[in-house]
């Protein structure tokens, strides 16, 4: 029975409703005829309505540049033209120099001191140098103090530096070590030591320099 009710009420409200709308728009989207007279219309206003101001204010500049903007230039004297360009000079030619063949380092090549050599000396008059007092696994580190060809001369300057700073070089060994300079030519490097660290070698090496002897510090074994 509530069912049957319902339906009742809601079938009442659509058709309500639609009556509503049938209505509404029947009287105002009709097609029947309308008073177009009653319409408002409108119109632009008679007066402008943008107009000048009598005082625009704002900053009045003077007249400069005006005769630029007249298409007029002012006189600055006579024209000065700019110096001409220079006419480039060819570089001289320099031919490249090649440099001789090097393997020792820049140290090294330094030191090497070049002594003309001697005759040769006979076998049995051929000077030795002091018996080593130190293994070679002593070696850390070493003071070269010269390159030249001759082992004997090497071994002749060897003995001439510890007579003559007997304390510096008394508690060292002297060596000569051969360097290959290129296929045809060897150098015998006199070297003293041995040190266990590069910084004592380099104690000795400023000794000797402050005393006019040339070292540098090099390689240990």
């Amino acid at each position: 029975m509530n069912r049957v009710a319902g339906l009742v009420v809601a079938a009442v409200l659509v058709g309500g409703f639609g009556i509503g709308a049938w209505m509404y728009f029947e009287g105002y989207l009709g097609t029947g005829d309308r008073d177009t007279e009653s319409v408002p219309v409108v119109e632009p206003l008679p007066e402008p309505i943008r107009q000048r101001p009598e005082d625009p204010g704002g900053y009045q500049a003077d007249a400069r540049g005006s005769a630029l903007l007249e298409g007029t230039e002012p006189d600055t004297g006579p024209e000065r033209l700019l110096p001409s360009f220079e006419e480039p000079v060819a570089r001289p030619r320099v031919e490249p120099v090649e440099p001789p063949p090097e393997t020792m380092p820049d140290a090294e090549a330094a030191a090497a001191q070049d002594v003309a050599e001697e005759p040769a000396v006979a076998a049995e008059e051929r000077p030795e140098l002091p018996e080593p007092r130190h293994p070679r696994s002593a070696w850390k580190a070493s003071v070269q103090l010269l390159a030249i060809r001759s082992r004997d001369r090497a071994v002749v300057e060897a003995q001439r530096l510890l007579a003559a700073h007997p304390d510096v070089f008394g508690n060292l060994d002297f060596r000569v070590r051969e360097f290959k300079v290129s296929e045809q030519e060897r150098v015998q490097r006199l070297q003293a030591g041995p040190f266990e660290t590069r910084k004592d070698a380099g104690e000795v090496c400023n000794r000797l320099e402050k005393r006019g002897v040339p070292c540098f510090v090099a390689k240990g074994q």
